[in-house]
């Protein structure tokens, strides 16, 4: 898995140094050395641009968006890098691409030793004995690509058991791919009772650039029919839609199924209230929890209304 040695833009990042100690955000970050691409990232995403106090790579300049989703474009497989890399105190003593040595150079080609499932790869890096992922993804945004190339570097083992999928969807589409570069909500409960919240990163391919509805502009644009969010998110409400005074009511349903369908996949419901209530419970979870709380049940009297309104004319039809 390679990439093109296209000048980078900039970075995306889930998390930044706040005080000397990681801060985990709800909301992407964006690093650049190009005081007109902050400029244009911030227009695009949300947030202003400021100097870069996240210390990340020495860029200059950050910009921490509004958006926990993104959609952009990537150029095939190609555009994923991933292998395996364990570091020392003077630098990299193991590099691999889960088979065979990437280096040192004395080692190339030769087979690693990493066990063949990942969850025990997993484990000998937690008891400091065997590599972690590195994934590298290469992407345009796909509102405006000739900002230039960006890159979304992660250890995530949860993007690394994904890779496969991801490759395969990639090659399906035979060409650029649009996709949704998302932080997703994960809530769950330990053995011990106690609560955990986190925002993994997900990359959904959509499809070919010809076949993917554009990305809605940022919150706060009016129109009258934007793509719906990309779910299982918990610092947004569930749609954010603009109603015309006259609404066209198979629009409306058109959309908000959609957004349904695709919420009850990221949090596994079988039914329409089910996927309300499990939002609910998400949202419960995070940050802001008794304004998201309020505008989501706001939310529930909608999609019961446009409910009604489908279950009306699939009646009158049959």
């Amino acid at each position: 898995m390679t990439q093109s040695t296209t000048a980078r833009a900039g970075r995306f990042h889930q998390g930044r140094l706040s005080g000397g100690r990681p801060q985990a955000l709800d909301a992407w970050r964006v690093t650049t050395d190009d005081a007109d691409v902050a400029a244009r990232i911030a227009g695009l995403l949300g947030g202003e641009p400021q100097p870069n106090g996240g210390g990340s790579g020495g860029l200059a300049y950050e910009v921490l968006t509004s958006r926990e989703s993104v959609r952009v474009l990537l150029e095939g497989p190609d555009a994923v890098a991933a292998h395996m890399v364990l570091w020392g105190s003077e630098g990299i003593v193991h590099e691999c691409d889960g088979m065979e040595f990437l280096s040192p150079e004395e080692k190339r080609g030769q087979p690693c030793g990493c066990p063949p499932l990942l969850a025990d790869r997993k484990l000998a890096a937690r008891n400091g004995r065997g590599p972690m992922p590195s994934v590298d993804i290469a992407f345009q945004i796909a509102a405006e690509p000739k900002l230039g190339t960006f890159h979304f570097m992660t250890s995530s083992w949860q993007v690394a058991a994904q890779l496969s999928e991801l490759m395969d969807a990639l090659e399906q589409v035979g060409g650029p791919a649009v996709c949704d570069l998302a932080m997703e909500l994960v809530v769950y409960t330990t053995k011990t009772g106690r609560g955990v919240c986190y925002r993994k990163p997900v990359v959904t391919v959509l499809g070919s650039p010809d076949s993917v509805t554009p990305e809605p502009p940022p919150t706060g644009e009016p129109t009258p029919a934007p793509a719906p969010p990309a779910p299982g998110h918990g610092t947004r409400p569930a749609f954010e839609t603009t109603t015309p005074s006259t609404p066209d009511s198979s629009r409306l349903v058109s959309v908000d199924a959609i957004l349904l369908r695709r919420a009850a996949q990221v949090l596994g419901t079988g039914d329409h209230q089910e996927t309300v209530i499990a939002a609910l419970s998400e949202i419960v979870a995070g940050p802001q929890q008794a304004a998201e709380l309020a505008r989501l049940r706001e939310q529930f009297g909608r999609i019961a209304a446009i409910a009604e309104q489908a279950l009306r004319g699939r009646d009158s039809i049959t």
